[in-house]
């Protein structure tokens, strides 16, 4: 009969306590102070800052000074007439493009994986991580030179065509596949090496194996080279989604201007001006941990939905 995995480790624990197994194992976690309390510092430490989420802050008389004022900064935000539309954009724009670019990094894996020339491998697999190592005001300057109305290579081939120039970045209906596209581009080659990393320690006999039965290359990569990635796969979905509420608050205001505004602005933007320009730190603490408790429960559900599947989970 196959156990899952949860019941491995309890029979492996056997009837002990979290308490004991932790002592029988206290070298481990001598080497991991460090890492906690570096984590209690400057992680959890400045976690009390969410109390400005319910005070009315002033500056002069500091945080635990500043007078409680309940869920006004909550009320304020859901009766705007504009918080749906930053809700939708949000969603629209990070969860769809979430959804769109977790197969992209394993299927290039895959590929990269099939390719016997160790060379081009290695070029490949080292330029398609390259973009990761720019920052994104480069990436959205060079998608600027390339997307430009007048000189762009992207609109001379458009008019080439027959077609007439776009304005990409004056377009609203444009700002969704410009992060998205920009986001591939920068990201797939980093999220491949995982997935590479994971192909790497596949049993070669049984490979070799499925060669002389006469399996062919797509039968050997549906099955044996998906199910030994697919614990990888499924973690990295699930940190995916961790982020999936979020929107690259930096990356959207390279995008932004007045005329794609109607799509551009979304949750992080929005908090970004009204806190940091606008002053109202109370008000956008309060945007922000909406932001955040949303980002959770994707984390909690996701999590869930993986470990019912396929009994694969981060907790």
């Amino acid at each position: 009969m196959k156990i899952s995995r949860k019941q491995e480790v309890a029979v492996i624990s056997g009837n002990k306590t979290v308490w004991q197994r932790m002592l029988s194992q206290w070298q481990l976690y001598i080497f991991l102070l460090p890492a906690l309390i570096f984590l209690a510092i400057f992680a959890y430490g400045p976690m009390y800052g969410i109390l400005l989420a319910f005070k009315d802050y002033m500056p002069m008389k500091g945080i635990m000074g500043s007078p409680w004022v309940g869920f006004k900064h909550f009320t304020r935000f859901f009766t705007q007439p504009t918080c749906l539309q930053y809700i939708k954009n949000t969603v629209s724009i990070s969860l769809v493009s979430t959804l769109l670019s977790v197969p992209i990094p394993i299927i290039f894996a895959l590929m990269l994986d099939q390719v016997d020339t160790k060379w081009y491998k290695k070029l490949v697999q080292n330029m398609t991580y390259m973009p990761y190592m720019l920052s994104v005001v480069i990436v959205i300057s060079i998608c600027q030179v390339l997307l430009s109305p007048t000189s762009g290579v992207v609109n001379i081939v458009i008019e080439k065509l027959g077609g007439s120039r776009i304005n990409f970045f004056g377009e609203e209906d444009a700002v969704f596949w410009i992060y998205w596209l920009t986001g591939v581009w920068q990201n797939t080659g980093y999220s491949a090496v995982i997935y590479l990393a994971a192909l790497s320690g596949i049993d070669q006999e049984q490979l070799e194996a499925a060669k002389i039965d006469g399996a062919s290359r797509l039968r050997i990569i549906w099955n044996i080279k998906l199910p030994a990635i697919a614990n990888t796969v499924i973690i990295m979905m699930i940190l995916a989604f961790g982020g999936a509420f979020n929107v690259g608050v930096d990356k959207m205001l390279l995008i932004q201007n007045s005329m794609n505004l109607g799509k551009s602005e979304v949750i992080s933007t929005y908090v970004y001006k009204v806190g940091l320009l606008g002053g109202e730190y109370g008000f956008s603490t309060a945007i922000n941990l909406f932001n955040t408790l949303v980002n959770v429960l994707c984390v909690l559900t996701v999590n869930k939905i993986a470990d019912v599947v396929s009994d694969t989970s981060l907790f």
